[in-house]
């Protein structure tokens, strides 16, 4: 099957596995246990005993353990890992943004130290479009040699700014030490594990749109910012395409080519799962410039990894699992 691998023989160590990227990747691991089996896969969370009790049906898929830990203080890795993903990293403010650094790259660090020691095949950092900082709006889709960057001088560019300097490390460590890293761009994306809590106007848009009053879909903005989304699937299927067959020390695109303005997004998402009710748009006209966060990802498709395109099909996979929990 052409959007699954065969990851018979592997062992993958995965950080971030509890969270919204972490719990597509599960899923779409076990579905590549019908093109093979006889793979395994060690997730570092903080609290197995709670991702079991939230998640019980992953946390007892058989090929899968859960371990305690977090990357202040990584155990060392288990025995035979070939593979590490490391997708984990807050998007948002927790302890502060100094520490909000010292979790991204502190992280990253300790992790490829560890899989150094542990003599690990492959390393796959899980980065972000956020490393090119603002798209300008002559470039209808960033491509990875694009040498923009975040402003060191606002904090609001600090996410991007760490994750910039994680990919570096994964650069010297390809570099000095013949680890084979590979970094993977990821721009937006859909799924069934999509928090509806505000943080992402996708799930914000989809839990308005289920709710039981006659509340409007709110979009916070003035709706013109430019987003493009990805399924979660087709998101999966590129990050473990980039982890098996990623040139070492390249970085590769991760997302959608199909733009949609935030207010087009909340328009359909109305459409598809509540006809009829209304979309109100609270902030006020910009200045004429609208935000762009688009890739151009020719170069994860060239490996076999497609752009998905149809977003009333991430729509219905981002609602489904809602749906499902109602």
């Amino acid at each position: 099957m052409p959007d699954l691998h065969d990851l018979g023989g592997r062992h993958i160590f995965l950080t971030g596995g509890t969270g919204a990227v972490g719990r597509t990747l599960l899923d779409y691991l076990d579905q590549c246990r019908a093109v093979g089996d006889g793979f395994h896969v060690t997730v570092l969370t903080r609290d197995a005993a709670g991702f079991a009790a939230r998640h019980p049906v992953q946390a007892a898929l058989p090929w899968l353990t859960l371990v305690n830990g977090d990357l202040g203080a990584l155990p060392a890795l288990p025995v035979g890992v070939t593979d590490v993903v490391h997708a984990a990293a807050d998007t948002h403010i927790g302890q502060g943004r100094v520490a909000w650094i010292d979790q991204i790259v502190g992280g990253t660090r300790a992790l490829l130290d560890a899989s150094r020691a542990a003599g690990a095949d492959r390393f796959l950092l899980v980065s972000s479009g956020a490393v090119y900082g603002p798209q300008p709006p002559s470039i209808p889709r960033l491509r990875e040699d694009y040498i923009g960057a975040p402003d060191t001088l606002l904090t609001g560019s600090t996410y991007g700014q760490a994750k910039r300097v994680a990919e570096q490390l994964c650069t010297i460590f390809h570099a000095e030490y013949g680890l084979s890293t590979v970094i993977a761009r990821l721009f937006a994306f859909g799924s069934a594990h999509i928090p509806r809590d505000g943080r992402y106007a996708l799930g914000s848009f989809i839990r308005d749109a289920l709710s039981d009053d006659d509340a409007p879909i709110r979009i916070a903005g003035d709706g013109t910012a430019v987003r493009s989304y990805l399924s979660g699937h087709d998101m999966a299927h590129a990050l473990i395409t980039a982890l098996c067959l990623g040139t070492p020390g390249q970085a590769y695109n991760v997302g959608s080519e199909a733009p949609v303005t935030i207010a087009e997004l909340a328009r359909r998402v109305r459409d598809r799962l509540s006809p009829g009710r209304d979309v109100e748009i609270l902030g006020a006209a910009g200045d004429g410039q609208r935000s762009l966060y688009v890739p151009d990802v020719t170069r994860i498709a060239a490996l076999g990894a497609a752009s998905q395109t149809d977003l009333d099909a991430v729509i219905d996979d981002a609602a489904g699992h809602y749906v499902s929990r109602a």
